[in-house]
């Protein structure tokens, strides 16, 4: 009887050891992963002027969306629907950050002639659109229109020029395969790499400049794919510099 008594001792001592040292994991939101300081989040979710959604730090921080903006282990899922609710300025949906600056209370804004910005992304796309398979996963933007950008159409991943085709990266993208992108923006042009290595430089001087980053779905309704069509990608590292 003494051993019985001696051995359930033992084992309650084990067990209270093991518990107390126990942690319990917190939920990770994608501020765990990517640094979001200086971004905000546009999603295709229509919000209360009927607009699409954004989602500004410091609520960013602490955000996320079971469907649109979620942590996916050890990267973020963005992903928009073709039926999703879109900005003032554009008829595609996006789930999508917009740099910002001062700890995302301010809009950023800069000249590629002048000072270098740097945007580099580790990243796979996973889904496209059925009827229209185009999504941008990249981008600068200036204070009227895209300047640059990272598209996909099919298996065609390519650099578009504010809507003309630039330099293809690959013609033959596969769903899944992870790819580095990097935009240097300087003395008066934009520096594309792939893979880490340089492509070409795209000539332009412009101004009201920012990066953006996630799912821009180039498709909707009218393009004949349906509203539960979507376009996702997965994002690893997101990293910005000025200098």
């Amino acid at each position: 009887m003494r051993k019985s008594k001696n051995f359930l001792s033992i084992f309650m001592g084990i067990f209270l050891l093991v518990s107390s040292t126990t942690t319990v994991m917190a939920a990770t939101y994608p501020s765990d992963i990517l640094d979001l300081t200086n971004w905000k989040i546009t999603l295709p979710i229509a919000g209360s002027n009927g607009n699409a959604m954004e989602v500004k730090q410091p609520a960013l921080d602490s955000y996320e969306h079971s469907s649109y903006f979620v942590d996916s282990g050890s990267g973020v899922r963005f992903k928009a629907h073709c039926g999703g609710a879109t900005t003032s300025g554009s008829s595609y949906p996006r789930s999508e950050l917009r740099e910002m600056k001062n700890n995302g209370k301010d809009k950023a804004s800069w000249s590629t002639t002048s000072g270098t910005h740097i945007m580099e992304i580790r990243q796979k796309i996973t889904h496209l659109p059925v009827v229209k398979p185009h999504v941008v996963v990249g981008q600068i933007h200036d204070s009227n229109d895209d300047v640059i950008v990272i598209r996909l159409e099919g298996n065609k991943l390519f650099v578009d020029e504010n809507g003309d085709d630039g330099p293809v990266l690959t013609n033959n993208y596969q769903l899944g395969t992870i790819f580095k992108v990097k935009f240097v923006a300087k003395n008066g042009g934009v520096q594309i790499y792939y893979n880490d290595n340089y492509v070409y430089t795209y000539k332009v001087s412009t101004s009201g400049c920012y990066f953006k980053a996630g799912m821009y779905t180039q498709s909707n309704t009218s393009k004949g794919d349906s509203y539960y069509a979507y376009g996702c990608c997965i994002i690893y590292d997101l990293n910005v510099t000025h200098y």
